[in-house]
Parts: C-alpha cells; sequence; structure tokens
C-alpha cells in the first residue's frame, strides 16, 4: 500500500509511527474510536464489535497514512496515554475519557485505596501519592517525594494498612516500620499549590482539597530529616518539603 502524505499533521511523534487499524476502518468505514494505549501505542477502530473469530479484527499501519485519511484526527494529538475518545459520527465532536479514573474508583472501592506513581520528570523528582484513605479510613492522603517508585509504593501501602488495622500515624514524629533501617516523619501539606502541583487526581477525586494531606519524609543515610542541622544538603532537590 502506497504511503500518503498529510497536508495537516500535529502529532508530536515520528509521522510513520506503527498504530493500530481495525480492517473495517480499512474497509473504509470511519474511525469512531482512538485509544491512546498507556504504553503509548494508538489505536484507531470503528468503534463497533469485533467478535473472536470474525476475521475484521485490527493490523499495524502508519499514523500519517491514517492521518492523511482522516485529518480530524489532528484534533486528538494531544490525547494523553490511558486516555481514549470516541465519536457518534465522521466529523462529529470527540467525547474523551481518562481511563485512569476508572481505574482509581474501581481500585479504591475493591481496595480501599490506590497509589498514584508519578515518574521522574525533568527538575521534579518522581513521587506518589494515596487515593481514597480519606474517603475509607477518616485519615490523612499521603505523598513521598524522591525514593524510587517502588519503595514509595510500598511505604504508602504499609501506612494504608495501618490505618485499615486501626492505627493512626503519628503527625511530628518519628515512627518505624515503614522504610527498612530508618524512621519517617508525617508532615502537614496545606498549600493550595502543593495540591494542584502533586495531587492532581486527588483534587478530581474528591471534588477540590477537601482531604488533608501528609508528607511521608524519609532521612539521609545518617538517619537526619530535611533541615535538621547536618543532614545531607542533597535532600532540598531530592525531598522538597512540600508548604
Amino acid at each position: 500500500m502506497a504511503h500518503k502524505t498529510a497536508s495537516r499533521f500535529e502529532f508530536s511523534m515520528a509521522r510513520n509511527t506503527a498504530v493500530i487499524v481495525c480492517d473495517r476502518v480499512r474497509q473504509g468505514h470511519p474511525i469512531l474510536y482512538v485509544a491512546h494505549d498507556e504504553g503509548g501505542d494508538w489505536q484507531f477502530l470503528c468503534g463497533g464489535q469485533h467478535d473472536e473469530g470474525s476475521g475484521d479484527g485490527g493490523s499495524i499501519g502508519c499514523l500519517e497514512c491514517v492521518v492523511a485519511d482522516d485529518p480530524s484526527l489532528n484534533d486528538l494529538a494531544d490525547l494523553c496515554e490511558d486516555w481514549s475518545a470516541e465519536r457518534d459520527q465522521a466529523g462529529a465532536a470527540w467525547r474523551r475519557h481518562d481511563h485512569s479514573e476508572d481505574f482509581i474508583n474501581e481500585t479504591v472501592k475493591s481496595h480501599g485505596w490506590v497509589v498514584q506513581l508519578i515518574r521522574e520528570e525533568g527538575d521534579l523528582p518522581a513521587f506518589a501519592y494515596t487515593i481514597g484513605l480519606h474517603r475509607t479510613f477518616g485519615g490523612p492522603e499521603l505523598i513521598v517525594v524522591g525514593l524510587r517508585t517502588e519503595v514509595m509504593h510500598g511505604m504508602l501501602n504499609d501506612c494504608g494498612e495501618r490505618m485499615r488495622a486501626g492505627e493512626t500515624l503519628p503527625v511530628g514524629t518519628p515512627f518505624s516500620g515503614v522504610l527498612e533501617d530508618y524512621d519517617v516523619l508525617l508532615r502537614p501539606v496545606t498549600s493550595p499549590e502543593s495540591y494542584r502541583e502533586y495531587v492532581g487526581y486527588g483534587l478530581w477525586f474528591y471534588g477540590g482539597p477537601n482531604f488533608p494531606l501528609l508528607q511521608l519524609v524519609w532521612p539521609d543515610k545518617e538517619g537526619r530529616f530535611p533541615g535538621q542541622e547536618g543532614a545531607n544538603p542533597f535532600m532540598k532537590t531530592q525531598q522538597p518539603l512540600l508548604p
């Protein structure tokens, strides 16, 4: 099949990016459902059911060729990962959907809370925070900054299990059992700017900053917390204390 050139191409990835196209679209059906998967892959589908064994599945296509056939897809060039968009017919307005919201609601309902992991980006260190602890147990939501995501995930889940068991975590007093060989410390986060910058899905879940938030602070290798005399200076950038 000959390559097609799109007169308008607003996607940030390469024009020859491989995408999944359903067979019905290749046969001329309009694209009514677009998915940008969590791993970054794109799917351009007819929006109908594809029964197993029907022979009308999908195949690999070229992003620019798909956009050349339907320039309106440029309206979805900024579609985030783990989002989808659908429309009722060609030329109609797209309706976007964040699948992370589904996952959060389902996990909080089944488990009590969910841990949102955010990868390091630019000068902003990786961080992780809980969603659901306040609704399920009446306790605060928690955030930890600057460690490996798997370590932060474990720390927050450990605190969640303590709340499930009825324990009230101390604020301002070091306690053990969350980070191997080290104490940790909880401190309040109250700035609206910190809420906006760090816990966006928490704001969505609660309909605003209607929940207490505590930062779970970890020490340097000598056991000193940020701000303490003699604490390692790298802590100021690796683990900023949120106002």
